[in-house]
């Protein structure tokens, strides 16, 4: 067990090294490449300019991300989700003591992703949701996407600062329209990233990126249909939740998993489980109901309940 130092000699202390293998990408599932991502990805290996990807959940912007740098050789990836709850010592770092009365500093994911590249020379740093960081948080991140490129850490009285010849990329993805109300990106912070908006593929283009293998086409026809209504009826307010291209491919492979197990109708278990369960509201149930007897048929499902 260990806890964090209250008060301890910066002198004293020494931080735990990175160690560039334990960061790189292993395997990836899958991706549909469809707005030429990765060829712009590239360009910011010479740019180096820090990239917010805004868009709908569920669409695949972390995922390109790190479908990219899986391409890459030896290059470390470190992808932190950020959140309202995010304090200084993640970002940071804090030191500990252990039981032997050692006090190593863990370092926080900012100094890490420095560290990353300084030895491997290349590093890419996702930051996911980076607007619901409270704004003090949101404040740590600016030395090290402007012209500082560093970042100094306090309590080991020590400058992390990126080498000449090494390279950190910057990824941040945002969803603006789910941040829960509590905090949006702020200007200053926002001012430094190169802003790419996603929106959710056109219905060909989202065929292509799920796996339609054992599906009946009339029912994966219903619901990239079911799909389109339940995002415009978030769009206009109706509905707080919007099937997303992860939550198709999830059914897809909810409906291959129990199609063929006795006294389950699969695609009445995907509706119930990944389209049903996202609601809550009796309204917005009674709406989601309606559009599925509409696009299904009442005689085929049976969508009266919420599966508990």
């Amino acid at each position: 067990m260990s806890k964090e130092s209250s008060a301890i000699n910066p002198s004293s202390l020494e931080y735990i090294q990175v160690v560039p293998e334990d960061h790189y990408v292993r395997k990836i599932p899958s991706y549909f490449e469809t707005r030429n991502e990765f060829k712009i990805y590239d360009g910011l290996l010479s740019s180096r300019k820090p990239l917010l990807i805004q868009g709908p959940k569920g669409i695949g912007k972390t995922l390109s991300i790190a479908k990219w740098v899986s391409k890459k050789p030896k290059m470390p990836f470190i992808q932190y989700d950020c959140s309202e709850g995010t304090k200084e010592s993640n970002l940071i770092g804090r030191s500990i003591i252990h039981k032997s009365g050692t006090t190593p500093f863990k370092l926080g994911v900012i100094p890490t992703a420095i560290e990353l590249a300084n030895k491997s020379k290349i590093a890419v740093l996702c930051l996911e949701e980076v607007g619901s960081l409270a704004p003090a948080m949101q404040k740590l991140l600016n030395p090290l996407l402007d012209w500082r490129s560093g970042l100094y850490v306090d309590a080991l009285d020590k400058t992390f600062h990126l080498d000449a010849d090494a390279k950190l990329i910057v990824f941040a993805t945002s969803n603006p329209s789910n941040n829960g109300g509590i905090y949006e990106l702020n200007q200053d912070l926002k001012s430094r990233f190169a802003i790419w908006n996603w929106n959710y593929p056109e219905t060909k283009e989202e065929m292509s990126m799920v796996n339609l293998t054992e599906i009946p086409k009339e029912f994966s026809k219903g619901i990239f249909l079911l799909a389109m209504e339940t995002r415009a009826l978030e769009k206009n307010g109706s509905l707080d939740y919007a099937i997303s291209t992860r939550d198709i491919s999830d059914a897809f492979h909810l409906y291959r998993s129990y199609k063929s197990v006795d006294g389950v109708n699969a695609g009445q278990l995907v509706l119930d489980l990944k389209v049903l369960g996202n609601y809550d509201a009796e309204d917005q149930i009674d709406t989601i109901k309606s559009r599925i007897e509409s696009i299904f048929g009442k005689e085929m499902f049976d969508v009266s309940k919420k599966t508990q």
